[in-house]
């Protein structure tokens, strides 16, 4: 009866045999058998001694996730650990785990090889797998080696857990390297609250700032700002981000607002000195005028003029002048075309009385060209009368009663019937210019006609303007003893000789003695000016010396400096202020600064090119790390994507230097990636403490309901309930568990898993004391004493004293081949006796209570 208990076979009919079995087979020889075992054999308990003995990792991957019992599941897992870290006889080759192991992402698995695994390369992987807190502090307490813990503190960044790994570790550098760290984050997070103190300020001074009207130095503080800003909104929340954007874009509408108001205040100002510079320049010409200038440099005269003419044209374009300089000019303007008109006439006429008219109308004020010097004017009336156009008209052939001039006639009849003597003497002058050049009777004929006309205005021209010549001449007079500055003494003058020139004949010895008086007084009103302009000569001589100098360290500079390794902010700066420098080395004389405005503007167009490769190359290499953080803002791995991310800040703050402006478009581009990845680093562990957290409330019920179960009678406790309870705990994320929660766990598995072992036993042993209960009053039989016997022998109760010879004799007979089994326990055998027994079968109540009472000593023990 008992010889059947102890076969250990794996066809047993009895589990734990089966179990026994399957733990001594070869994995290597039946590995087959071991599969089927695995899979089909109907107890947990022998598919779990199945599953931890065998090689194949996709069997046991597929026990894990399809097996119903927890246990089975648990021995499938325990058996993956110790073959990806090679511990057990028949792992895999080394690289084939390294594989696997960085396929994987189970933390109870990595955490196996790296404490267990005798491979480095193995721990190594598997190390670098983890990201658990927890587990990165446990091994860098516990780890299997000095590298391991040190490898394991380095990855560890949660400052509590720093914490007390700087108190608690065990290893010297360990403890080092996590107090260096803990100290570091502690740098780090005060940095970052000071640097969130000078970001809230920046941003309150930028915010006032855009709320106020540029003043002179709107754009230093504003620079001042926007720099701060760029360094310090990098970790700027989406708030912020957005205030700084607002308050950037009203201050650079200012700015840009007054920087226009100013480009239009310095071209007014500008125009305005053109118009000036224009003017002064012809008076200067006519200042500098001498004989020998008009008979070397007349063409030149003429193309100064012209320049001049335009300059003033183009700058009021600009900035319209007053009148009374518009005035001014066109009164210097015509006084020159009339100078150069008769000096050509001069030039290019050889006749003697021609040029002795010419002589007539020159100004005495103004040097003369020598063909005119030395000439006195004309004697006789009959010459005066007849003219040079009836010299010409004389001497010259008799041509068509029509002309290609009747416009200059028909022009020049109008002007003498209005009165009009200053235009008149004008198209006069212009018709004698033409008689002198070619020979047109009717042209002669025409001004014979109208020198009456033309006299007789004069005249009366003459007896007009005589007292207002006086008055010209008074007031000329009373400007000697006025007291002004120069600018305005010269102004002065030059109005009064403009009021002269409108008053002039074309016969100016019928006034010759007003005109000495009104010179004399002009010559010693001007007199004080004269020094005044003579400082503004040289201021203007030192400035284009300046200018001069100015343009040679530019071109030092250009040729001196190594392009491919420029400091292109000096480069910069030194463009950006070399136009205001150059524009504060002013006036200049026109004529003389043109040539050295070209080269000026050559060399600041060759800095422009070296500028523009340079910005390009940076511009190129911010686009590339703009792409790079793009993708990285693509990331699935928000925290390895953060940690990249701060690598390419510090390559984007290494870029070349780009203008403050160019950088702007890119910085803005590569701060919102930086926002958006830094963003998703900070929700990924915003979702992962939030799970956690939720993790540590579901793991406190969990274990609350398992101690609680634990407590409860074992007899009343369901194996389905426990499976499921232990599965949950066992689900539970490890790592997300506080310390206590942790100890707590592992505990409580370990209970509960030996109850729920033990409840066949628990259940058994109820059967078997109801077994004997239910059995019917009779007579003793020798079977029931001998399993009497067997019970209190089993139990270590003591026998009656009539029933002690019989059971030694059964201990002496059955229990030494009971001790031999390996699986040999009081507790079982007395099960089995007892359910071999018929249960219908008579029992003696004595007997009975002997057999309960031993059943009872041998009561399953609640762990």
């Amino acid at each position: 009866m008992l010889g059947n208990l102890f076969k250990p076979r794996w066809r047993h009919r009895d589990a734990d045999v089966r179990a026994q079995a399957a733990t001594a087979l070869n994995p290597d020889q039946d590995s087959e058998l071991l599969a089927r075992l695995a899979r089909d054999d109907d107890s947990p308990r022998v598919r779990a001694a199945a599953a931890a003995a065998l090689l194949d990792l996709s069997l046991l991957d597929q026990l894990i996730a399809k097996d119903t019992d927890a246990a089975v599941r648990d021995a499938a897992s325990e058996r993956i650990m110790a073959l990806l870290a090679g511990t057990v006889a028949g792992a895999p080759a080394a690289e084939t785990r390294l594989r696997l192991i960085r396929h994987t992402d189970n933390p109870r698995v990595l955490m196996h090889v790296v404490r267990h695994s005798p491979d480095a390369a193995s721990r190594e992987a598997a190390l670098a797998s983890i990201r658990d807190a927890e587990s990165l502090y446990q091994l860098a307490l516990h780890g299997k080696d000095a590298a391991t813990r040190l490898a394991a503190a380095e990855r560890l960044e949660d400052d509590e857990r720093l914490r007390q790994l700087g108190r608690e570790g065990r290893d010297k550098k360990v403890v080092r390297l996590a107090r260096e760290r803990l100290k570091a984050h502690q740098r780090e997070h005060t940095e970052q609250e000071r640097r969130e103190e000078e970001r809230g300020q920046t941003l309150d001074a930028l915010e006032h700032l855009a709320a106020h009207s540029a003043d002179p130095l709107f754009a230093a503080r504003f620079g001042q700002l926007e720099q701060r800003w760029e360094a310090l909104a990098e970790g700027a929340d989406p708030r912020q981000a957005e205030r700084a954007g607002k308050a950037l874009e009203d201050a650079r509408a200012r700015l840009e607002q007054a920087r226009q108001e100013e480009r239009r205040e310095a071209e007014l100002a500008a125009a305005r000195q053109e118009r000036h510079a224009a003017l002064d320049t012809l008076r200067a010409l006519m200042r500098d005028l001498d004989g020998d200038t008009w008979d070397q440099q007349l063409g030149e005269l003429r193309s100064a003029v012209a320049t001049q003419e335009r300059r003033w044209q183009a700058a009021a374009e600009e900035a319209p002048g007053d009148d009374d300089q518009e005035l001014a000019f066109r009164s210097q303007l015509d006084e020159w075309r009339r100078l150069i008109a008769l000096a050509e006439a001069a030039r290019d006429n050889p006749d003697p009385e021609d040029r002795h008219a010419l002589a007539e109308q020159w100004p005495r004020r103004v040097p003369a060209p020598s063909s005119l010097a030395d000439l006195a004017p004309p004697l006789g009336g009959d010459v005066d009368a007849a003219g040079p156009a009836e010299l010409t008209r004389e001497a010259s052939p008799r041509r068509s009663q029509r002309s290609r001039h009747q416009g200059l006639v028909v022009a020049l009849r109008r002007e003498l019937q209005r009165g009009n003597l200053k235009h008149a003497n004008r198209l006069w002058l212009k018709a004698e210019a033409v008689l002198a050049e070619e020979n047109d009777p009717w042209l002669a004929r025409q001004l014979e006609r109208h020198g009456a006309r033309r006299e007789e205005l004069r005249d009366w021209h003459a007896f007009a303007a005589q007292p207002k010549k006086d008055a010209l001449c008074e007031r000329m007079e009373a400007l000697i003893e006025q007291s002004m500055d120069a600018d305005e003494r010269a102004s002065a003058i030059q109005a009064l000789h403009d009021e002269w020139r409108a008053l002039m004949s074309s016969d100016q010895d019928q006034d010759q003695a007003l005109w000495d008086r009104f010179k004399a007084a002009s010559d010693r009103a001007y007199e004080p000016c004269r020094a005044h302009f003579e400082e503004l000569d040289a201021q203007r001589a030192e400035n284009l010396r300046r200018r001069r100098a100015l343009c040679d360290q530019l071109a030092a500079f250009v040729n001196g400096e190594n392009w491919d390794k420029a400091d292109w902010q000096a480069v910069w700066e030194i463009r950006r202020r070399a136009p205001q420098e150059w524009k504060d080395h002013s006036p200049v004389r026109f004529t003389d600064g043109r040539d050295l405005r070209k080269r000026f503007s050559a060399l600041l167009s060759e800095i422009d090119e070296h500028l523009d490769r340079a910005w390009q190359e940076a511009e190129r290499q911010r686009a590339g790390m703009i792409d790079r953080a793009r993708a990285l803002s693509e990331r699935e791995d928000a925290h390895d994507a953060a940690r990249q991310a701060r690598e390419l800040q510090k390559e984007w703050r290494a870029a070349p230097w780009l203008p403050p402006a160019r950088h702007r478009r890119w910085q803005k581009d590569f701060r919102g990636l930086m926002d958006a990845i830094f963003g998703a680093r900070q929700a990924a562990s915003q979702a992962r403490d939030e799970a956690r957290q939720a993790e540590r409330e579901r793991a406190a019920a969990l274990l609350d309901d398992g101690e609680r179960r634990l407590r409860d009678d074992p007899l009343e406790l369901d194996d389905a309930a426990l499976a499921a309870l232990i599965g949950e705990l066992d689900g539970l994320d490890h790592g997300a568990l506080e310390r206590g929660q942790q100890r707590r766990k592992q505990q409580l598995l370990d209970s509960l898993r030996r109850r729920r072992a033990d409840l066949p036993r628990w259940h058994r042993w109820r059967d078997a004391e109801q077994r004997l209960a239910a059995a019917p009053d009779g007579e003793a039989s020798d079977q029931d004493r001998a399993l009497a016997v067997a019970l209190e022998a089993l139990a270590g109760v003591d026998s009656p004293e009539h029933a002690r010879a019989e059971r030694m004799a059964w201990q002496l007979e059955q229990l030494p081949r009971a001790m031999k089994s390996a699986g040999y326990a009081p507790l079982e055998e007395a099960l089995k006796l007892v359910e071999q027994r018929d249960a219908d079968a008579p029992l003696d109540p004595a007997l009975r209570q002997r057999m309960t009472v031993a059943l009872a000593a041998v009561e399953p023990h609640a762990g």
